[in-house]
């Protein structure tokens, strides 16, 4: 059950001990004898309680009110101009829920003249008429040798601001009511009507046997009146405002004995051996608690929880999801940060890289990034995180000896076990972000090629890639360190395949285009042709990773050559020149032949281009070689049916209804093979039993391509014709 951030409404809700302080308010507003208009403040940031210190002084005045004559008890105005706040009326709507408070006291003598006299006050500022109920209403014989109007507005009454004023603070003086006026939730207005709050007190309703309490948070409202007149806000303050108080502060037991309360009732509803006490104990007692300051925080903090570990609670450590609810609700930043950066956070590439001296420098540079972002800094957050995930401790305490067993990590569910660290976040909106702070520390480690070639494998792993190409293909291109740029240009073209091939034209840019632009925009930040191609040549000699973006990335260097290209440029405007394209080219053909040596060519998922390629660039007949030979086998034959009728395949899936237009794709099987040398092939496998254990796309390749040369087969083959 979720609880709404409302104040308590009475002082048997207390539980921090506020009413004792609310009773002296009540009883020094009340104990105030001078009649002229009194102002006190009470002071308190957000969420303090200042609202429920009111409702509990309200509380007891309406005490003292009963216990006094009818003629004396006091007229309280609780007016919150927040209601009224952004509707250009505040001056008008305060004087109308006044006049409205004083119309109800039965008790009040002269009670028709004081409201006109408060009408017709009014009506000096706000412009508008004395509502007909409201005018003084005369007998029938004086109506009838009257020759006047009866007073609308103030200056028709043959009176000006002061003598109306006069008369009404003279009656007002005449009562034994005291008329306290509450205004909460000043704080929250417009730093006009901030200011316009203390125009009321001060020199409009500054009226006899007047009490104001106004409640804001002081700063905040001197900055408001600073914003508003450039003057001096605290003192306007300081001279308005005549006995001030301070909201008392909250008792931390206090707070910590609500939390508990809330949590507990969550917490029995956890298994008794899925809650480890002593590890909550370290948890909350050396960090956890310094995130609650008020109850507020208690409530945002709690909803988030119920709403969250009912989801999940199956799957996460109890402990460990109740902290990251805290640092999710209380500095959201950081959560987003530790989320999109499981590997630092986690041992999930332990295995892969040693966490040497090296590695461990650059990983504190990114953590350090990370918490930089919190909304706020104390100590307690990195030893929380150090508590949360023991691999922090490697990076800040190296020389700490500490125990971590990631088997147990994994039966206790902990957020550091690199299989469940994903499910804490399951919940989590925003994804994707790349913080402006986060991609300059991924710049900044471009001076290694180590380095950054891992850091574009984390997003290329938590899914931000394309965010992070997108972020890249700008203007900071151009403020790029030079001696950088080679490093960057190698990583984005080995990582090229692993990434996301993103929407194609005419959309949007796909993935190759716009690591092109990327890479086009960076080349020519070097003003000779024989830098930017010793650039491309390092970057493609050094590739591991990628073969078909290489290809695709010089089919784009090529089509600035091509003069019946629409991308056609002059020589002297080319990335690189002729002579030294046709040596990439040869240069990626023997990378394509190394991948077709170690077998990952037949393995790659568009193998289709860089065929192509290797036709074109290099000797047809050793690509022919290639296929023959690939499409001995069951595997092979398949990959070669799945990359030349890929188009097919897809729209199949969605549609299951051939096209005529197909026919085209057998093309791309002839430039490699005649169709009759696999045709047999392709038959026997789709008639063998083992035909149902191919994957759906397996399976449809096969039948799109028998049934497109119109082999006779035992099996009937389901038709994918409508």
């Amino acid at each position: 059950m979720f609880d709404a951030d409302r104040p308590i409404i009475n002082s048997s809700q207390d539980r921090l001990n506020r009413a004792t302080f609310s009773k002296y308010l009540a009883r020094s507003i009340l104990d105030h004898q001078t009649p002229e208009s009194f102002v006190i403040g009470l002071y308190g940031s957000s969420g303090v309680g200042k609202t429920s210190i009111i409702n509990m002084m309200i509380e007891e005045l309406n005490v003292a009110g009963s216990n006094m004559l009818p003629e004396e008890k006091p007229i309280i105005l609780n007016f919150s101009p927040w209601s009224y706040s952004g509707q250009n009326q505040l001056i008008y709507s305060f004087f109308r829920r006044l006049s409205s408070m004083l119309r109800g006291v039965p008790e009040l003598n002269n009670k028709d003249k004081i409201i006109h006299l408060l009408e017709l006050y009014v009506s000096f500022f706000t412009h508008r008429m004395v509502p007909q109920s409201l005018r003084i209403k005369q007998s029938w014989f004086s109506r009838l040798l009257s020759k006047q109007n009866n007073e609308i507005y103030g200056w028709e009454s043959g009176r000006d601001l002061t003598l109306v004023k006069t008369e009404l603070n003279e009656l007002l003086g005449q009562q034994k009511h005291k008329i306290i006026i509450v205004i909460d939730n000043i704080s929250r207005l417009y730093d006009h009507e901030i200011k316009q709050i203390f125009q009321i007190v001060k020199s409009i309703g500054d009226y006899t046997n007047t009490t104001y309490l106004l409640s804001f948070d002081k700063t905040q409202v001197i900055h408001a009146i600073c914003r508003v007149d450039h003057d001096s806000g605290d003192e306007l303050v300081e001279k308005i405002i005549q006995l001030p108080f301070e909201v008392p502060p909250i008792l931390h037991q206090d707070l910590e004995n609500i939390l508990a309360d809330r949590l507990n009732v969550m917490i029995r509803t956890i298994p008794e051996e899925a809650w480890n006490s002593e590890y909550w104990a370290d948890i909350y007692f050396a960090s956890l608690k310094f995130f609650f300051e008020n109850c507020r925080d208690i409530t945002r903090y709690v909803n988030t929880l119920q709403f969250s570990y009912a989801r999940l609670r199956d799957i996460v450590n109890p402990v460990d999801f109740f902290a990251l609810t805290a640092i999710e609700v209380f500095l959201p930043r950081l959560y987003f940060g530790i989320r999109d950066n499981k590997d630092l956070f986690t041992d999930l590439l332990d295995d892969v890289y040693q966490l040497d001296e090296k590695h461990i420098q650059k990983d504190k540079i990114r953590c350090d990034e990370i918490l930089g972002r919190a909304e706020k800094q104390h100590p307690m957050i990195l030893e929380l995180l150090m508590r949360l995930f023991p691999r922090l401790r490697r990076i800040y305490q190296p020389n700490m000896l500490t125990y971590h067993s990631p088997t147990i990590a994994r039966k206790l569910r902990r957020i550091c076990s690199p299989d469940l660290f994903d499910a804490y976040f399951r919940l989590s909106m925003q994804t994707g972000q790349i913080l402006e702070s986060e991609f300059e520390t991924i710049l900044s480690l471009a001076n290694d090629r180590e380095a950054f070639d891992q850091a574009l494998t984390r997003l290329n792993q938590d899914e931000r890639i394309l965010k992070f190409l997108d972020q890249l293909d700008s203007k900071v291109i151009d403020r790029i360190p030079h001696h950088h740029i080679a490093i960057i240009i190698s990583a984005l073209l080995d990582n090229g395949d692993l990434c996301p091939q993103g929407i194609g034209p005419p959309l949007n840019l796909d993935t190759p285009m716009r690591i092109h632009r990327i890479i086009h925009g960076l080349l020519q930040r070097f003003k000779k042709a024989e830098e930017r191609f010793a650039v491309l040549e390092t970057a493609i000699r050094h590739a591991t990773k990628s073969i078909c973006l290489i290809v695709q990335e010089l089919k784009e260097q090529g089509r600035e050559h091509l003069e019946q290209e629409d991308t056609f440029v002059p020589l002297e405007f080319r990335d690189v020149r002729p002579e030294e394209l046709n040596a990439l080219h040869k240069l990626a053909v023997t990378k394509i032949e190394e991948w077709a040596q170690n077998g990952r060519l037949a393995e790659h998922p568009h193998l289709l281009p860089i065929l192509y390629a290797w036709r074109d660039w290099g000797n047809p007949e050793d690509c022919k070689k290639f296929i023959e030979d690939l499409v001995q086998t069951d595997r092979g034959l398949l990959a070669l049916l799945m990359t030349t009728l890929e188009k097919a395949i897809t729209q199949t899936m969605s549609e299951y209804e051939r096209n005529p237009a197909w026919e085209i794709y057998l093309d791309d099987i002839r430039a490699f093979i005649p169709i009759e040398k696999i045709a047999a092939h392709a038959k026997l496998l789709f008639e063998d039993p083992y035909f149902e254990k191919l994957r759906e796309r397996e399976q449809l390749a096969l039948m799109i391509f028998l049934d497109l040369i119109n082999v006779k087969t035992i099996k009937t083959i389901p038709r994918t014709t409508a």
